[in-house]
């Protein structure tokens, strides 16, 4: 009886593993990234203590500096459970296999107007429109806000692949990165000829200083980022984590407002839902050709 025995324990061992890694020796690595000068902890531990409770697990929580800093973390499946942006999750799925959408948080049709994309220019400047901006691209700096970020360089490189012939650092005066959305228009007003990208919310925040800008172009509502998880991880624990932030509202709200607090673009939002396939796939068609989008997203995923 010893030799069947033993084949049938090695055969299990793959799923004793995954799960006792959990429980016993390994926590669970929930991860984010890090924006200005807040690490997102905070935002991130409450769930985290609160999915460890309900799973019966172990969870510790960690930040990086930069959304491709983490994207390197979980090519190299450091991390378990993420919290991550639209433009960051587009670019996982370039870099690695290993991670499937467990949720997103929705915003209701009243707030989807909060998180959109907006290209400005400073009043001096007398331009009109985005394609009189396009035409003359060689006159002007475009500033964005960093290579991570959904509405301050992906959104905005998106459009202009519908209306210029090739990348913007080919064809405007030089491309800088502001790495904060505030900066970013800062900048601009500085550089006087210049486009910059950024967040709405962040351009609405000037109040009477809009009218320093002329507001060239505004994005359809951005999906907000998903919470993704390793596909290797055991069924009842993906299941348990996606109950968790499917019944957050419900069985855990502050730890839902803490979440929402790290994001502004969030911060209207109101439950955890599962996303269909074109809730993502169908941002890409603002470049006018998909294939334009991926080389894009494939250039940044490097």
């Amino acid at each position: 009886m010893r030799l069947p025995l033993l084949m049938i324990l090695c055969l299990l061992s793959p799923f004793a593993y995954a799960q006792g890694t959990l429980s016993n020796a390994r926590p669970l690595v929930v991860a984010t990234y890090q924006y200005a000068d807040n690490p997102r902890l905070k935002n991130i531990e409450p769930f985290a203590i609160y999915l460890a409770e309900t799973a019966g697990i172990k969870t510790t929580v960690k930040s990086y500096p930069t959304v491709h800093e983490l994207l390197e973390a979980m090519r190299r499946n450091e991390v378990d459970v993420a919290f991550i942006n639209t433009f960051g999750y587009l670019l996982l799925r370039e870099i690695t296999p290993h991670y499937e959408v467990s949720a997103t948080l929705n915003l209701p049709k009243e707030a989807a107007s909060v998180y959109r994309s907006v290209i400005v220019s400073p009043k001096e400047n007398h331009l009109i429109s985005l394609q009189q901006a396009t035409d003359r691209s060689a006159d002007f700096f475009l500033v964005l806000v960093s290579p991570g970020s959904t509405s301050g360089n992906l959104l905005p490189r998106l459009k202009f692949a519908s209306m210029l012939p090739d990348d913007p650092e080919k064809l405007f005066v030089e491309v800088q990165y502001a790495e904060r959305h505030d900066a970013a228009l800062k900048l601009a007003l500085e550089e006087k000829f210049a486009l910059a990208s950024c967040g709405i919310d962040e351009y609405n925040k000037l109040g009477a200083d809009t009218a320093r800008f002329d507001l060239l172009w505004k994005s359809g509502p951005i999906p907000l980022g998903p919470v993704v998880v390793r596909k290797d991880l055991s069924e009842n624990l993906k299941i348990s984590l996606q109950r968790a932030l499917l019944e957050l509202r419900e069985q855990n709200p502050e730890a839902l407002e803490a979440i929402k607090a790290g994001w502004t673009e969030a911060k209207p939002a109101d439950v955890y839902t599962v996303p269909d396939e074109a809730y993502y796939n169908n941002l890409l068609d603002l470049a006018g050709d998909k294939q334009k989008a991926l080389r894009i997203i494939k250039k940044f995923a490097r």
